[in-house]
């Protein structure tokens, strides 16, 4: 258990530390926001570069790059990540509504292991396993949920097997907006993302309602400011 350096009060992370002494660790922080903290073993002498980022993916589910998160950085000084040395740190969700499961980590919490592409500033490639076999209870407790049922728990939950490609898509109609005329609509259209997302209880069926976002319709989302 450990605590904030401020408050002094105890704050739960999950902590993983594999056989070949790759160290992960997956936290709440203050404002909300979910990171992980992913560390070379003691016994690699190289160092993890800054020129491209890991990437890392649940079991048989869609990698998650963290070369991405360039793109989301405004100026000069990363806000995203950290990078130093053989360790990195990275922003997994942005913040931890309560009573409310992020897919990604719906994913760790049922996985059986998660896997970390790394590159190293000699140019070489590694691949970290990682198995989550107590990140359950552990994400649980920082979440403020109950632990799922490896058993009768699906990865999806309630929100139906395309919550994660509706938000995939959505947010890459997002980024686009960041190269029309109007400074402030890739900024809506995140801030839109971010508000129907992370509240409680969203389902695949409220996330399209919420975003006024039907791809399958062809029609175009009303709630984002088009330029003209």
């Amino acid at each position: 258990m450990l605590t904030d350096p401020v408050s002094k009060k105890p704050f739960i992370e999950a902590r993983i530390l594999t056989r070949k002494g790759f160290r992960l660790h997956i936290f709440r922080k203050k404002d909300n926001s979910i990171w992980a903290r992913f560390r070379l073993p003691r016994s690699v002498r190289e160092q993890l570069t800054k020129n491209k980022l890991p990437t890392f993916w649940v079991d048989n589910f869609d990698p998650v790059e963290l070369e991405q998160l360039k793109k989301l950085e405004i100026g000069f000084n990363p806000t995203l990540y950290k990078q130093s040395g053989k360790q990195i740190e990275f922003i997994v969700w942005g913040s931890a509504t309560p009573g409310f499961i992020p897919p990604v980590m719906r994913q760790m919490m049922l996985g059986e292991n998660i896997y970390i592409k790394y590159w190293t500033l000699m140019g070489k490639q590694g691949l970290a396993e990682i198995p989550l076999n107590r990140a359950n209870e552990a994400i649980a407790q920082f979440l403020r949920v109950q632990p799922l049922n490896k058993r009768t728990d699906t990865v999806q939950g309630d929100s139906g097997s395309s919550f994660v490609t509706l938000a995939k898509r959505f947010t890459e109609i997002c980024e686009d907006l960041r190269f029309t005329a109007a400074d402030n609509d890739y900024t809506e259209c995140r801030d839109l993302y971010i508000e129907c997302s992370e509240a409680p209880g969203m389902t695949t069926e409220k996330l399209r309602v919420c975003l006024d976002y039907f791809p399958e319709r062809g029609v175009p989302n009303s709630n984002i400011k088009k330029t003209k």
